[in-house]
């Protein structure tokens, strides 16, 4: 994977929802917050994340965030409960 669309697909996912893992225990704001790109890859590394791809299986077999799973868009409310039962924040992205 080059490293351009990586950076971007990283940089969206601090923006958007990566901070839910830094939040503190028993917070009930549904406001993402945020977190630096350091922060993402130790919590992504140590297993404290789960991030899903939500793009088609084609484009995720075309390049992807290391440690990220595909959960296409159009399986996503279906697959919901499967994801929520891991306990880990989640984190989407699409680029």
């Amino acid at each position: 994977m080059r490293s351009t669309p990586l950076r971007a697909a990283l940089a969206a996912l601090i923006v958007l929802g990566a901070a839910a893992a830094a939040r503190p225990q028993g917070a009930t704001t549904t406001e993402p917050g945020r977190i630096t790109l350091e922060d993402f890859k130790k919590q992504l590394d140590a297993g404290k994340l789960m991030v899903i791809d939500v793009r088609s299986e084609e484009s995720y077999r075309g390049g992807h965030i290391p440690g990220s799973i595909s959960v296409p868009l159009s399986q996503l409310e279906q697959r919901l409960p499967q994801l929520k039962a891991s306990k880990k924040p989640i984190v989407a992205y699409c680029a």
